[in-house]
C-alpha cells in the first residue's frame, strides 16, 4: 500500500510539475491524463501544432477520461476529421442522448432545462492560431482539473470545443512559420516568418474564408460545423480569431449601430452580461482590450452572429496577432505564448460568466423561438413561394440550405398562378408560422435602409437575389407534399439525336462530362422548336444537341439522368418546326475546355478559390494553377482559356503581356473580372476602359467636414457588398441560359466603358441598379445604366470581362454561368 501511494503521489508531483503555468496552480489536477507538454514534448505555443498533433491529443483524453466524448464535425477538402469535444460530468456524458432530444426540443420553444450549453469554436482562420493551441490547453484543464468549481460547471454545463474550424489552412500556417523559426526566435516583423506565401493558411483547400460560409454552406467543413450547432443549439458561442499585429484584444459586443435589426435587443444585453467577465479576466492580466467599436454584427454568415439569429449568442474574439512566435509591436514584443493567454483566459470568463448566467441565457433561447414563430404568425400572408425558372439545381441548393438550417418547407403539390407568373408543382414553399422565422426574414431581407452605412462585410445577402430565385408572398397556405416531384426518367432508347436544357445549373458539368467521353455536341445559337417523340421540344439559345448515332451516346446520357438528375429529349426528326434545323451552323460545336489561372501574391487568393472551386467541383474541368512568375515559359498553346481575377498584377511584365495578347489572337480566350479587366484595360487590348472610384465619386458634392467624420464619409463613399440589377442580352452567348434581369453581388467601385471596336455590351447596370443593400444615391446615379460585361473579339479569339466577380464565395449561383459560357459558348463566336 505503502508503494502504490509512493508512486501515486510520484506521478501526481510529475503530472503537477508539467502542468503549464498558464493554468491555475493551486488546483488539483488528475494525473492520469497526459499534460499538453507530456502530449507534445514541449509547452504550448513554443511550437505551433499540426492538426493531427492535436487530434490526436484530443483522442487520448476521450479515451481516459470520463468528462470528454468526440463528436465528428465533418470533414475537411483534404481529409481531416473536424470534431467537437464534448465536455460535461461522467453523469451528463451518460444521458447525453437525453440531452440532446431536449435540444432538439427547444427550437420549438419547448420549456426544456437541462444544462447550458456552450461552445468554443476556435482559429476558423488557420493562421490565427492562438485559438487552437488555447481550446487545447482548456480542454485539458476542463477534463483533467479536481476543483469543486470545475464539478459545478461540468454538472450545470455541457462545453463544446473544437479546436480548429480550419485544419487544412492550420497546417499550411504551423508548416510555414515552423520552418522559419530557429532556436534563437525573431520579432523583426520583417522576418520571413510573418511573411506567409501565397496562398496564406486563413484560408481553407479551396482557398475560402470559412468564416464567410455559415449561411450558404459551400465547402465541407461548414456544412459540418452547422450539423454540429443545429444538433446542439448552444446558448453561447465564443468566435476566436486574431487581428493586426499593433492592436490589444477586443470582445463584443461591437458597434451598437451596426447590429443587424433582426437581433433582438436582448442579445445585445446578454453579450454586454458576458463581456464584464471578460473585462475581469483581461485586467486581471494587466491585459488591454477594447469593446463597442470596429466590429459589427450584422452578417449573419459569420461564426459571432450566425448564432445571434438562432436563439443564441455569439461572441467574436479578436487578439492582436503574432504571425509566428515573437512579434514587434507598438505594446513591446508579444510572444506566441502572451496570444495563448488571452485567449484562455477568455475561454475561462466565457464559461464562467454562461455559468452565472445561465438561467438568463435558457430563458432567452426559449423567449427567442417564442416571439420568432409569433412573428412569423403576424406577418402579412401564410408564407413565401419560390421557384427558379425550372431550374431544378438551384432550387435544390436552396432546400440543401434549408434543411441544413432546420428550416421548415415543402413542395408545391400543383401549379400556381400569380401576378401572371406561374409557379410549377415542386416550387418551394416557405411557411411563416414556424419558430425559424427570424433566419427567414433574413434569408429573403432586401432591406436598403440603415441606421448606419458602416460595414465589416457585405450589407445584403438575401438568398432569392444570390440564387436568381422568383419568390411571391402567398396569402393562404397552398396545398403542398413532403418531396419534391421527381421528373420523368424515360428510357433512353435509340433516337435521331438528344436535346439538353441548358438552363439546368448541372447543364456544364454534365457538358463537360459529355466531351470527356468523346460525345460530339452542339449549342443552339438561336430559338426554335422541334419535333419530338413525345411532343413538340422547345429549343432555347444555349440548349445542347447531340446526334444519338453516336457511339456510347445511350450510356452517358443514362449516366446524365441518375448522376446529374437531368432530363435528356430525344428528337424524332431533322427539320425544325421553326428556327434551324439540326444540320443548320446555328447549332455550334462545343469544345473541350482547358483553363489556366493565373495566381500568386497580390491576386485574390479568395477568388482564385471561389474559380477552381467552381471548374473542380460544380462542371468538372480541372483547372491549372500557374503563379505568374512562371506565366513567360507557359506553352499556352496548350490551354483555351486565361482567368484573370481580381488582384494587383504587378508582376505582369511587358513579355508576359505580349504573350497573352498573342494567346487571344491565336484563339484563345482571355477571361478577367474586377482587378483583371482593369489590368486587361491598361494593354489597349481591347477598346474597353474603367470607371474606377475617382470617376464615380463625381457625383458626390464636396463639402467640408469634420475630423472626426472622415470614417464616415469614406464608409459613405464604399461599396462593400451590395446587390445590383444587371440588365442582360441573353441573346448574346455569354448570357445564354440566364435572366434578362440578373442580380449581382457588387463589392467595388467600378464600371467598364466602351470606347468603340468590336467590344459588345452584354450586359449594363439598370437605371436604379440597387436591389439589396447599402450604395450611396450618388453611386447609384452614377453607376446606373454603365457596362458591366464587355464581349470583344480579337482575330481569332474573344475577351470577356466584367465588372463583378460572378462567383462571390460560391454562393452566388444566379450568375455562375456566365463563367461556364465563357468557356463552352464564347469560344464558338469565332
Amino acid at each position: 500500500m505503502r508503494v502504490f501511494l509512493l508512486a501515486f503521489s510520484l506521478i501526481s508531483a510529475m503530472a503537477l510539475a508539467s502542468v503549464d503555468p498558464l493554468l491555475p496552480q493551486q488546483e488539483t489536477y488528475l494525473p492520469t491524463l497526459p499534460t499538453p507538454t507530456q502530449q507534445f514534448g514541449h509547452p504550448i505555443g513554443e511550437r505551433h501544432l499540426r492538426y493531427d498533433q492535436v487530434l490526436t491529443y484530443f483522442q487520448t483524453l476521450a479515451r481516459q477520461s470520463p468528462r470528454v466524448s468526440l463528436e465528428s464535425a465533418g470533414v475537411s477538402h483534404q481529409g481531416r476529421q473536424q470534431i467537437a469535444a464534448v465536455i460535461t460530468s461522467e453523469a451528463n456524458q451518460q444521458r447525453l442522448p437525453q440531452i440532446l432530444a431536449d435540444r432538439a426540443r427547444v427550437s420549438e420553444g419547448d420549456r426544456v432545462g437541462g444544462p447550458t450549453v456552450v461552445w468554443l469554436a476556435y482559429s476558423i482562420h488557420g493562421d490565427e492560431a492562438s485559438g487552437l493551441h488555447a481550446g487545447t490547453l482548456f480542454a485539458y484543464y476542463l477534463a483533467a482539473s479536481q476543483s469543486p468549481r470545475v464539478q459545478r460547471w461540468l454538472q450545470e454545463m455541457v462545453i463544446l470545443i473544437t479546436p480548429s474550424q480550419n485544419p487544412d489552412g492550420n497546417d499550411r500556417f504551423a508548416n510555414w512559420v515552423n520552418g522559419f523559426t530557429g532556436s534563437q526566435l525573431n520579432g523583426s516583423n520583417w522576418h520571413r516568418e510573418h511573411f506567409q506565401a501565397w496562398p496564406s493558411g486563413r484560408v481553407n483547400h479551396f482557398l475560402a474564408d470559412l468564416n464567410r460560409d455559415w449561411l450558404y454552406l459551400r465547402h465541407p467543413e461548414s456544412r459540418g460545423r452547422v450539423a454540429v450547432f443545429q444538433r446542439w443549439q448552444p446558448h453561447v458561442v465564443g468566435d476566436y480569431h486574431e487581428m493586426g499585429h499593433n492592436s490589444s484584444y477586443f470582445f463584443q459586443p461591437g458597434v451598437p449601430s451596426r447590429t443587424h435589426p433582426l437581433t433582438p435587443a436582448q442579445n445585445q444585453s446578454l453579450t454586454s452580461a458576458l463581456g464584464r467577465y471578460h473585462a475581469e479576466a483581461l485586467d486581471a492580466l494587466g491585459q488591454p482590450y477594447f469593446s463597442r467599436e470596429s466590429f459589427d454584427d450584422f452578417y449573419y454568415g459569420k461564426g459571432s452572429t450566425y448564432p445571434d439569429i438562432n436563439g443564441g449568442v455569439g461572441i467574436l474574439f479578436e487578439q492582436a496577432s503574432v504571425r509566428g512566435h515573437l512579434r514587434d509591436t507598438e505594446y513591446g514584443q508579444r510572444s506566441f505564448r502572451d496570444a495563448i493567454r488571452n485567449q484562455l483566459a477568455t475561454s475561462f470568463s466565457t464559461v464562467l460568466g454562461s455559468f452565472e448566467q445561465g438561467k438568463a441565457l435558457q430563458q432567452y433561447q426559449r423567449d427567442f423561438f417564442v416571439r420568432s414563430f409569433e412573428q412569423g404568425q403576424d406577418r402579412s400572408g401564410a408564407g413565401l413561394l419560390v421557384s427558379s425558372g425550372g431550374d431544378r439545381g438551384r432550387l435544390q441548393a436552396l432546400t440543401v440550405i434549408l434543411s441544413a438550417h432546420r428550416v421548415e418547407f415543402q413542395y408545391l403539390a400543383n401549379s400556381v398562378t400569380s401576378r401572371g407568373v406561374s409557379y410549377p408543382r415542386g416550387s418551394v414553399y416557405i411557411p411563416f408560422a414556424q419558430s425559424r422565422y427570424a433566419l427567414v426574414a433574413a434569408l429573403f431581407d432586401r432591406r436598403t435602409q440603415f441606421a448606419d452605412n458602416t460595414f465589416y462585410d457585405v450589407s445584403a445577402f438575401g438568398v432569392d437575389l444570390a440564387f436568381n430565385l422568383d419568390v411571391i408572398t402567398l396569402k393562404r397556405r397552398p396545398k403542398v407534399v413532403s418531396q419534391p416531384p421527381q421528373p420523368a426518367a424515360g428510357a433512353i432508347e435509340p433516337a435521331l439525336a438528344w436535346i439538353l436544357d441548358w438552363n439546368q445549373r448541372r447543364a456544364p458539368a454534365a457538358l463537360a462530362y459529355l466531351l470527356s467521353r468523346q460525345i460530339k455536341v452542339r449549342f443552339a445559337e438561336v430559338a426554335g422548336r422541334l419535333q419530338g417523340r413525345d411532343g413538340e421540344i422547345e429549343v432555347q439559345p444555349g440548349t445542347l444537341l447531340m446526334a444519338g448515332n453516336q457511339p456510347g451516346i445511350e450510356a452517358a446520357l443514362t449516366t446524365l439522368i441518375h448522376s446529374y438528375g437531368l432530363s435528356p429529349q430525344a428528337v424524332a426528326r431533322g427539320q425544325a418546326l421553326t428556327g434551324p434545323d439540326l444540320g443548320s451552323r446555328k447549332f455550334r460545336p462545343a469544345s473541350v475546355a482547358r483553363p489556366l489561372i493565373l495566381v500568386g501574391r497580390n491576386v485574390s487568393q479568395y477568388e482564385v478559390g471561389q474559380l477552381w472551386s467552381y471548374l473542380d467541383q460544380q462542371v468538372g474541368v480541372a483547372a491549372t494553377l500557374i503563379d505568374a512568375e512562371y506565366a513567360e515559359r507557359v506553352p499556352m498553346e496548350e490551354f483555351t482559356h486565361l482567368f484573370l481575377v481580381d488582384g494587383r498584377y504587378r508582376q505582369m511584365t511587358p513579355a508576359i503581356e505580349a504573350r497573352i495578347q498573342r494567346f487571344v489572337r491565336q484563339g484563345g480566350v482571355l477571361v478577367a473580372w474586377q482587378g483583371g479587366a482593369r489590368e486587361v484595360a491598361d494593354w489597349n487590348l481591347v477598346d474597353v476602359s474603367i470607371m474606377g472610384r475617382r470617376q464615380l465619386e463625381n457625383e458626390f458634392e464636396d463639402h467640408p467636414i469634420q475630423f472626426a467624420e472622415r470614417h464616415q464619409e469614406d464608409a459613405r463613399r464604399t461599396i462593400g457588398g451590395a446587390i445590383v440589377d444587371w440588365r442582360l442580352d441573353t441573346s448574346h452567348p455569354l448570357g445564354f441560359g440566364l435572366t434578362e434581369t440578373l442580380p449581382m453581388m457588387k463589392d467595388r467601385e467600378m464600371v467598364l466603358q466602351l470606347a468603340g471596336g468590336q467590344a459588345y455590351q452584354v450586359a449594363r447596370y439598370a437605371d436604379r441598379p440597387l436591389l439589396s443593400g447599402f450604395m450611396a444615391p450618388e453611386y447609384q446615379s452614377s453607376v446606373g445604366g454603365q457596362a458591366s460585361a464587355v464581349v470583344a473579339r480579337k482575330d481569332k479569339g474573344a475577351v470577356v470581362l466584367l465588372a463583378d466577380n460572378p462567383l462571390f464565395r460560391n454562393f452566388w449561383l444566379g450568375s455562375e454561368r456566365l463563367v461556364a459560357n465563357s468557356l463552352y459558348l464564347v469560344p464558338a463566336l469565332n
